[in-house]
């Protein structure tokens, strides 16, 4: 006799457990089943009551007034009296992506593969108060026609259960991130990891590390993946950062949903050399090898520390990007290490700082950054006698919060000597902050934002190339002398390219 009978707050359920579904979970099994309704998949998690403490499990509450879209409805969940067990009740689904990924022998074609990567995105969104913990092929399942993410009852239940170890230290090898190797708490950066793993399954048939266990821990701790060449060279670079083993190095979900949700648009702009997105995907590899080998202790300090060598070597490749951009386009150029002349303007670009440049602060109340740096067009001589005009704007690694992802930001501030009942006279000109640290640091406060000129705007990954549009724009402006002050603050961004 292989039926079971299980009694949980929403009904009386029977299931075989001679009719495994998939293959075994990190978390659980799942067998088919049946209640009132029909068919069913029951989920058995891998605990007792006991082990549990006889914790509630109070999922089906939890989602039982949600929508969803593509994330596995809970039909029912909680604990069976009788066997001491606890169970999910689900909808039955048809195939697996792991399923799909099994079928062919190097990965999926580009169309079948983006929309089950942003089915996925979409489904993280749904539910974005919950850390998955758990995501791979094998818990994205096709239902009604819809790629659907399962086990987030599964996740609540562990959410909640913050002290028992049992579940929450169970991992799926070849998918788990590095901080969850560590024993550290998991959180939406996880599951941005374990996604980028899935998209390396999709287009080449297998996750990025490969091995026994000690030789994934070590890879996910330390490695670096080999190229993703199925990808354009934007979005595999993007993927990149997706593995970064720090989690706050990771795009934020909402960055990864317009990355791919725009995947089939051109990566190229017509305006930008067609090499650099290449060099971006050769740079974001470089990083990733760079940042494997200071993996982030525990504190706040050290985490700041350990991620300044990627961030300063992001910016160096940034630099580098721009010059070369601004030399593919003008001949004229001429450049040292920190500068680039053309006509009657240099621009002036100098990405390595001091230690003691590190802004410290806390992220109280608004923005917080790592390491900074300078970028000005400097214009020597204008048009009809004009003059010495001078545009800059500070560089900053870091980001709103230090729970949230940090990236490369400009921004730029106003002149504190120049300005005049809202408007700027001819030497009313955007400044860098430099030597006016502590203005710099009040004016990233939530509620003093009047001192920026502009920004914070990123400028790294996906948002490279508005950075070396403005800032060639700027360069040329200045080259024929017709460099001249915002008419009107705060500035509009876009309008510096035109």
């Amino acid at each position: 006799m292989t039926e079971h009978t299980i009694r949980l707050p929403h009904g009386e359920w029977i299931y075989d457990d001679a009719k495994r579904l998939g293959q075994e979970g990190g978390f659980g099994d799942v067998f088919r089943g049946k209640g009132a309704s029909g068919d069913v998949a029951i989920k058995r998690l891998k605990l007792t009551a006991s082990q549990a403490a006889h914790r509630e499990l109070s999922v089906a509450e939890h989602f039982a007034t949600r929508k969803f879209v593509h994330v596995v409805p809970v039909l029912d969940a909680g604990q069976d009296a009788q066997t001491d067990r606890y169970f999910l009740v689900m909808p039955v689904c048809g195939r697996s992506l792991q399923d799909a990924i099994n079928e062919t022998r190097s990965g999926l074609e580009a169309k079948d593969a983006i929309p089950a990567i942003v089915a996925i995105l979409r489904g993280l969104q749904e539910v974005a108060d919950i850390t998955h913990r758990d995501l791979k092929p094998a818990n994205v399942l096709d239902h009604q026609g819809v790629w659907k993410i399962a086990d987030f009852g599964i996740a609540k239940f562990v959410e909640d259960a913050t002290s028992l170890e049992t579940l929450r230290t169970s991992l799926t090898p070849s998918y788990a991130a590095p901080e969850q190797w560590l024993g550290e708490r998991p959180t939406g950066a996880t599951d941005i990891y374990a996604l980028g793993c899935i998209i390396y399954a999709l287009f080449t048939g297998k996750p990025p590390f490969g091995g026994s266990l000690d030789d994934l821990r070590e890879q996910h701790l330390h490695g670096t993946p080999l190229r993703l060449d199925r990808l354009l060279p934007r979005e595999a670079a993007f993927v990149t950062y997706m593995l970064r083993k720090l989690p706050p190095s990771r795009p934020s979900l909402p960055r990864c949903i317009q990355i791919f949700s725009s995947a089939s648009v051109p990566a190229l702009s017509p305006r930008i050399p067609s090499g650099l997105a290449k060099a971006a995907r050769d740079i974001a590899e470089e990083e990733a090898i760079e940042e494997a080998r200071v993996r982030a202790a525990t504190t706040r300090r050290q985490w700041r520390e350990a991620l300044i060598p990627g961030a300063l070597a992001q910016l160096n490749d940034l630099q580098a990007n721009l010059f070369n951009a601004i030399g593919d386009v003008f001949e004229s150029v001429r450049r040292d290490q920190y500068q680039v002349f053309l006509g009657r303007g240099y621009l002036r670009f100098e990405p390595k700082k001091p230690p003691s440049a590190i802004i410290d602060l806390d992220w109280i109340r608004g923005w917080g950054a790592i390491c900074d740096s300078t970028i000005g067009v400097h214009q020597i001589t204008g048009v009809g006698g004009d003059g010495y005009h001078v545009w800059e704007a500070s560089l900053f690694y870091g980001g709103p919060s230090p729970e949230g992802e940090c990236r490369w930001y400009e921004v730029a501030f106003k002149n504190p000597h120049y300005e005049r009942e809202g408007a700027w006279t001819k030497d009313h000109q955007p400044v860098s902050g430099e030597g006016m640290t502590k203005r710099r640091d009040i004016a990233f406060r939530i509620n003093e934002r009047h001192d920026l000129a502009y920004g914070p705007v990123p400028i790294d990954a996906e948002d490279e190339d508005g950075f070396i549009h403005r800032w060639s724009a700027l360069l040329a402006k200045a080259a024929a002398g017709r460099l001249r002050p915002a008419s009107r603050l705060p500035i509009v961004i876009d309008s510096l390219v035109q």
